[in-house]
This record gives structure tokens, C-alpha cells and sequence, in this order.
């Protein structure tokens, strides 16, 4: 009983009263204000990611000094992911420049691939190339989950279907428990902050919460090609609304040599809220999309012989129509 109070319950209650307190100390000092590229209407406080972070760092170190879950898995996320919440409060609070925040992130992704320890047994030159990518990708995870915090509750519930998702398959394929306390651990720090997220918004999470959930997912997504190359597959599946919606409205936005460090109103799910008139309702979307479209090819996957490249072109393909049929990246 105590062990899932540890990884359920305590985060919740923890990310429920930060995220209380946050809005009480920051309620006028730090808001967001509502410009041409926003898609809220009204000044609202950000840095409700501090919210996340702690709920998340306090549960996961009371889970390790009970003995719940072991050292490992904690350090390699918990060190790069809580200094990558510090760039995101300094970010919140004096906007820093794009060099440096790219500069500490490549460093930060770097420092999780050292920690998490890659196969030594291969060529020199293929562990660089390996590296290399998964700094790529890992870097790529948290800017893309910035990008697309950008309606009331859609990072917050991402973070927890995913979670709760690739928790499952863990659970299925009976690998890597410790993957799962941590899993649980996010999603259940995820959930408190949204009660004052969704539907409407008393808090944003910021840079904080967005850099800090990015790295964290893409630092377990890498993590796992340790344990079953299917199983990183399945993360880029269920990863699949904010990839596909963030690599093809820059990709777009690059095409058309727009400005991309410029904050914009132009992804997939920003237009959609536009038609739909409701942060709710395409936020609602998305979440039916990851667990009646995305899990279960996520699944597949990893149960039955079909070949990665094949299941993520399937779940891929209507998620790219969609963007294409919005316009993604494009102005209006």
C-alpha cells in the first residue's frame, strides 16, 4: 500500500498544492499576456511546470529512499531533466536567448546519453554515429514538446497517455518495472497540475514543464532501445500527434522561409482549435486519437511480427493528412 501511495497518490497531491501555490505567488508577477501568435484570450500565470517537476522529483526520491524503485533509472532522468527545469525557469522568467538554450539542451541530452550508457562493444565510429543521433532526437523530443504546449491541457495529457500508455506495454512484454514506477510517477504528477489546466486554463506549465516532460520522455524513449528495439518504436508511436504536428510545421515553416524562432498560432492542433472554437475539444481529439489510433499500433508493435517501419507508417499517415489539411505551418 505504501508503494503505490508513493508513486500515485504523493505526486498528485504534491504537483495539486505547487500548482495551487503557484498560482497565488505568480498570479500577477509572471504572467503570460495574450498576443497576435496566442492562443489564450486572457493573462494567465505561467510556471506551473515547477508544479510537475517537484511533484515528480518528491515522489520518485521518497520512492527510492523506501526502496520502491532503484538508483539508476533515477539519476540518469532525474539529474539532466531537473537541471533542464532550471533553463526552463530561467527561461520563464528572463527569456534567454535561442544559442543558449539550444547550447545547455544539446548538453543536457548528451550528459542523459552518458548516463543511461550505450553498447561499448561496438566500433568506435557506429557508438559516435549512435550518439549522435540520440543527442539529435533527444534535444529534438524537448523543443518539440515546447512547441506544441500551446492549448489549455494538451501537454499535461500527452504526457499522461503516453505514460500510461508505454506503462502498459511494459506491463504486456513484463520488461523493465522500474520504467514503469517512473512512467507512473510523470503521469500522476502530470494529472495534478491539469486539474488547474483543463478545461480552462488558471495556470500554463511554461518552459519548465514543457523542456522538463520533453527531455524526461525522450531521455526514457531512448533509454529503452537497451531493452527491446520494438519498445522505442512503440515510444515513437505514441509520441506520434506532437512529432508528426511539430517536424511538419517546421518543416513547412523552413520551406517557407518563415522566421522559426518567432512564436506562431500555426501548428495543426492551434488551427484546429481555431475551427472547433474550443481548446477542449481539440484537445479531447488528440487524446482519442493516442488511445483508439496510436496505443493500439504501439501495441502491435511489440506483440506481433510486424516490422516497425510498417506500424509507424500507419499510424503516421492520417496524422500527416491532417496536417497537410490544416495547412500546418503555413499563415493564414
Amino acid at each position: 500500500m505504501t508503494k503505490w501511495l508513493t508513486l500515485c497518490v504523493l505526486p498528485v497531491f504534491v504537483s495539486l498544492l505547487l500548482s495551487r501555490l503557484l498560482i497565488h505567488h505568480f498570479g500577477k508577477r509572471l504572467l503570460d499576456m495574450p498576443n497576435i501568435r496566442s492562443s489564450h484570450q486572457t493573462p494567465t500565470p505561467r510556471g506551473g511546470g515547477i508544479a510537475i517537476v517537484g511533484g515528480v522529483i518528491i515522489a520518485a526520491l521518497t520512492a527510492l529512499s523506501l526502496g520502491h524503485i532503484p538508483f539508476t533509472p533515477v539519476y540518469w532522468l532525474m539529474i539532466p531533466a531537473g537541471l533542464m527545469a532550471i533553463l526552463g525557469i530561467c527561461d520563464d522568467l528572463f527569456n534567454l536567448n535561442v544559442a543558449i538554450r539550444l547550447t545547455i539542451q544539446f548538453l543536457l541530452a548528451g550528459l542523459g546519453i552518458y548516463l543511461i550508457g550505450i553498447n561499448n562493444e561496438l566500433p568506435a565510429p557506429i557508438q559516435l554515429l549512435i550518439t549522435g543521433a540520440l543527442i539529435l532526437f533527444i534535444v529534438w523530443m524537448t523543443n518539440l514538446y515546447n512547441f506544441m504546449d500551446g492549448i489549455n491541457g494538451l501537454a499535461a495529457l500527452e504526457a499522461i497517455c503516453v505514460c500510461m500508455g508505454m506503462a502498459l506495454i511494459y506491463w504486456i512484454k513484463t520488461i523493465n518495472t522500474d520504467a514503469i514506477y517512473l512512467l507512473i510517477i510523470i503521469s500522476a504528477s502530470a494529472s495534478g497540475f491539469l486539474f488547474w489546466n483543463f478545461p480552462k486554463a488558471k495556470l500554463f506549465m511554461g518552459d519548465t514543464g514543457s523542456l522538463f516532460l520533453g527531455l524526461g520522455l525522450g531521455l526514457l524513449a531512448t533509454g529503452s532501445i537497451t531493452d527491446d528495439f520494438r519498445i522505442f518504436s512503440a515510444w515513437l508511436i505514441m509520441l506520434g500527434v506532437f512529432i508528426v504536428d511539430a517536424s511538419y510545421t517546421l518543416s513547412s515553416r523552413l520551406l517557407t522561409r518563415q522566421a522559426v524562432h518567432q512564436a506562431h498560432r500555426t501548428h495543426a492542433y492551434q488551427k484546429i482549435a481555431i475551427k472547433l472554437n474550443s481548446h477542449t475539444y481539440a484537445t479531447l481529439a488528440i487524446v482519442a486519437i493516442n488511445l483508439f489510433w496510436l496505443l493500439p499500433i504501439a501495441i502491435a508493435v511489440t506483440t506481433i511480427q510486424i516490422h516497425f517501419s510498417v506500424a509507424l507508417a500507419i499510424a503516421y499517415a492520417p496524422l500527416l493528412l491532417i496536417a497537410h489539411k490544416f495547412r500546418a505551418g503555413c499563415m493564414e
